[in-house]
């Protein structure tokens, strides 16, 4: 049986030190027909030297040069050139297993599924360290509804957009496009999931997703917080766009109260540039912000029901915590 061809989108911005380990995996893949869509989105390193020479060597590769435009606008660009039934996305700081496409591919076939998701690897910086991570659900199939509701639990479904397999006709049909905004996989993956008819899931690790201090998630400042909250009011539009808003009201709490949480992390633990005064200051203004967004959109109206939210507590928890100095503030 003749295999469909699969196209992957690697966005390509100051990776030099990593890009090598990236295409060498996607060469491995034990998968074929194959188009590899380089996109460089105006690196100033290496990275381009390491595009030509890839793309001379091995004819999966194409390439598109554009100016920078972000991570989002890259992934939108190499999507719209894809030719293939189905679309996967890494990212190039990260590297795959050799069966990462043909497992998902092989699986989105057999069940005629629109999206196929992979667990994966958590890879940490030091000592070769990689765990695996599995999603906390045991089935094999979804609707795409059900797989939607699911992904705003982190952790049964996680948002992201790289460990996942899409039939290419979800962007183009719905005119679905990553927003040009850190944390655009959560603002999208659920809009992705809802319009697909059937959603397969396989348990084998089969992406490296890899932690470095210099990434979005590395280094967290207020653009972090931002954007974060920009891509939950998305997804609350989208919500209420589609009639969702009394079905998906509890998961939607839900998960509100996992975006505060890791929000109110991050500020403790990886804002340590800011004073403790401003980073009370700034855990009080996100805690207003999700009661905002609590609310439907049309209303704008801050919801009575999120008042005892799970922010009080470590809010207060924090104030215990400068005051036996376990948690030291930067300068005023």
């Amino acid at each position: 049986m003749e295999r469909p061809l699969v196209s992957i989108v690697v966005p390509i911005y100051k990776v030099e030190k990593y890009l090598e380990r990236c295409l060498d995996s996607l060469v491995a893949q034990d998968y074929r027909p194959l188009e590899v869509i380089l996109v460089n989105d105006g690196s100033p390193d290496g990275c381009g030297d390491i595009i030509h020479r890839y793309e001379a060597r091995y004819p999966i590769f194409r390439s598109l040069w554009q100016e920078n435009q972000g991570l989002a606008a890259a992934r939108n660009n190499g999507i719209a050139l894809a030719t293939g039934k189905y679309i996967a996305l890494v990212d190039s700081d990260d590297y795959v297993e050799p069966d990462f496409i043909s497992s998902m591919a092989d699986l989105a076939e057999e069940r005629q599924a629109d999206i196929v998701m992979g667990n994966f690897y958590i890879d940490f910086p030091r000592g070769g360290v990689k765990i695996p991570f599995r999603m906390l659900t045991m089935h094999k199939n979804l609707s795409g509804e059900e797989a939607a509701q699911m992904s705003l639990t982190l952790l049964r479904i996680p948002a992201f957009a790289w460990n996942k397999l899409y039939r290419r006709e979800l962007f183009a049909d719905h005119n679905i496009s990553y927003p040009s905004i850190y944390y655009e996989d959560v603002a999208t993956t659920s809009r992705l999931l809802i319009k697909s008819g059937r959603v397969a899931i396989q348990q084998k690790p089969v992406y490296h997703y890899c932690l470095r201090s210099t990434g979005i998630t590395g280094n967290f400042r207020m653009k972090n917080v931002n954007d974060y909250l920009k891509a939950v009011d998305i997804v609350r539009h989208f919500i209420w766009d589609q009639q969702l808003w009394t079905t998906w009201k509890r998961p939607y709490r839900a998960f509100l109260r996992t975006v505060e949480a890791q929000l109110f992390l991050a500020i403790v633990l990886q804002m340590n540039q800011m004073s403790v005064r401003k980073r009370q200051h700034l855990m009080r203004q996100v805690h207003h912000r999700i009661h905002r967004l609590a609310a439907p959109p049309v209303t704008g109206e801050v919801s009575a029901e999120y008042e005892q939210s799970i922010f009080a507590l470590p809010l207060r928890l924090f104030k215990k915590a400068i005051a036996f100095r376990w948690i030291r503030g930067g300068k005023e």
